[in-house]
């Protein structure tokens, strides 16, 4: 089988089969890091725990230089600490994944807003340029270039003197690389603000696990406690790690056996002097959190489109002349039959230009029906500087939403009037009463029944 077969055929295992190797969920599979909060756990959280079994292989899927190492965590922990944009395989003995780092800058300002607002979109061109590396590894890219080069020499002979010539070289050059490709279930893996630098580096990872290929619970043996059990176990998972500003993670539930799937959003909380603006500035806030939770969920569950296009325009131009050429219709020509047609330079004229334009443009569009069931939680950090909210769908939360909503459906609340009631005693209609007593006062629903 040649590599390209396999390469195919891995692509359509992740896509749509289950790979028995990642069907039961031990600890070969991976902790992303963002799933921890200090700085010392996500330090030992990334430290690779056997430094002595990783090393470069040459990838069964891709056929190209892939990391190995004791378990995945260890080979994309090693990716992780380079630090260089890229796509990547991982491979161990429990299976293989692909890794991807994108990294972008952004602009300190006067205006802390005007900084985090920055930031914010450094994290976001980071996690596009890493979708994009992902959707290429995967998916190949199509390039279409075009170059040219021009040469032009003009030479004039004197009775006396030397040779003058004039030399002039262009060179055109035109590259289109073209990327697209679908994508579903890349978590973030490790996102790292350098403030020094100011850049922001993100890495997602795709493996059959994270796509949802592995053994599932039957729903239909959980109960609904189990189920809110399970959320809540899945948004204490998430107060107790780093939330980062956009993406999605998987979240084992024990409660009820299942892998939950993750989508985070953040938005950047304006300033007013108001009181009262200030506080719509900061639901705002949330509010845009929740839909870019609600999206990033969509992109990660549903999938999503990827397509790129990069334009590289290059021109270099370089000259050398001794003179200058006259045209016919120069006055000096025109007035002088016998003139040669050429002016000698006092001193040779050189340049060189060379000029550059570069052009990239991504696209990432998610389009899908969410299933029902999918819980929201948004809040702000203790600086009220930044809003963040998470999206999160667990298939038993799911299965009784639309259980409720079935009920919601066939449920009559309503009974006409004078009908028969379980005895066969007609239900009087609105007979007012002679008293007026006090009106409904207390708790309405239940807790337990929600």
């Amino acid at each position: 089988m040649n590599k390209t077969l396999k390469f195919a055929i891995a692509v359509l295992l992740l896509t749509l089969f289950s790979v028995p190797a990642f069907a039961a969920l031990n600890v070969e599979n991976f902790l992303p890091p963002v799933q921890v909060s200090s700085e010392a756990e996500r330090a030992e959280q990334l430290k690779v725990q056997a430094p002595g079994e990783v090393k470069e292989v040459t990838g069964e899927i891709t056929d190209k230089p892939a990391i190995s190492g004791k378990n995945l965590q260890d080979a994309i922990n090693f990716w992780v600490a380079k630090r260089i944009a890229g796509f990547g395989e991982v491979v161990s003995s429990s299976g293989f994944g692909f890794v991807s780092t994108g990294i972008f800058t952004y602009e300190v300002h006067e205006n802390p807003v005007a900084t985090r607002i920055s930031k914010r979109n450094a994290y976001v061109r980071a996690y596009m340029e890493a979708k994009r590396q992902l959707a290429e590894g995967l998916n190949g890219v199509l390039s279409t270039g075009n170059t040219k080069a021009f040469s032009r020499i003009a030479t004039v002979n004197e009775s006396l003197g030397q040779t003058l010539a004039n030399v002039k070289d262009v060179t055109f050059e035109a590259v289109q690389q073209r990327i697209d490709g679908f994508l579903r279930g890349y978590v973030v893996y490790d996102v790292f603000d350098d403030v020094k630098s100011t850049r922001v580096y993100l890495t997602i990872v795709t493996t059959p696990r994270t796509q949802g290929h592995y053994d599932r619970p039957d729903l239909s043996t959980l109960s609904a406690a189990s189920v809110q059990e399970g959320l809540a176990q899945i948004l204490a998972e998430i107060n107790r790690g780093l939330t980062p500003p956009l993406g999605g993670r998987t979240i084992f539930v024990p409660a009820t056996g299942e892998l939950a799937f993750v989508g985070f959003g953040s938005a950047v909380v304006g300033r007013h002097d108001s009181s009262p603006i200030q506080a719509r500035l900061e639901l705002n806030a949330e509010e845009t959190a929740r839909v870019r939770a609600t999206n990033e969920l969509c992109g990660v569950i549903v999938g999503a489109e990827i397509a790129s296009v990069t334009e590289l325009d290059s021109e270099i131009r370089s000259m050398s002349k001794d003179f200058e050429e006259l045209s016919k219709n120069d006055p000096i020509v025109r007035e002088n039959p016998k003139h040669p047609g050429y002016v000698k330079l006092q001193n040779r004229k050189t340049s060189f230009k060379a000029a550059e334009v570069n052009k990239n443009t991504i696209t990432s569009a998610s389009k899908g029906v969410l299933p029902p069931g999918v819980r929201h939680q948004s809040w702000l950090d203790e600086d009220k500087a930044f809003a963040y909210a998470v999206a999160v769908y667990l298939p038993s939360a799911t299965e009784q939403a639309a259980q409720s909503a079935d009920s919601m459906k066939s449920g009559t609340i309503l009974q006409p009037v004078g009908a028969e009631g379980e005895n066969g005693k007609k239900i009087p209609g609105a007979t007012p009463r002679e008293d007026v007593k006090q009106g409904p006062s207390g708790t309405v629903q239940n807790p337990d029944d929600l």
